[in-house]
């Protein structure tokens, strides 16, 4: 009666390890994953935002040079 109280004991042990180990792994699966995920989006935002820079000076030396020629067409309208 000892022993097989005692396999049954070993063998609730062992199924506790085996699924503490499937939890581990999956929560390390989960976090490789997640740091590719969030490498992705960093590598997008950053492509993005670099995009968008260029595009903002652009704008920006466009919009000063519309200011420079409103301001010239005023006076002579002054």
């Amino acid at each position: 009666m000892g022993n097989k109280l005692e396999k049954e004991l070993e063998k609730l042990a062992k199924s506790k390890h085996d699924g503490h180990d499937e939890v581990i792994k999956k929560f390390e699966k989960w976090g490789k994953e997640l740091d590719e995920n969030i490498g992705k989006i960093d590598k997008a935002n950053k492509e993005f935002l670099k995009e968008v820079e260029g595009k903002l000076g652009y704008m920006n030396e466009w919009f000063a040079k519309k200011e420079k020629q409103f301001a010239t067409m005023f006076r002579f309208l002054q």
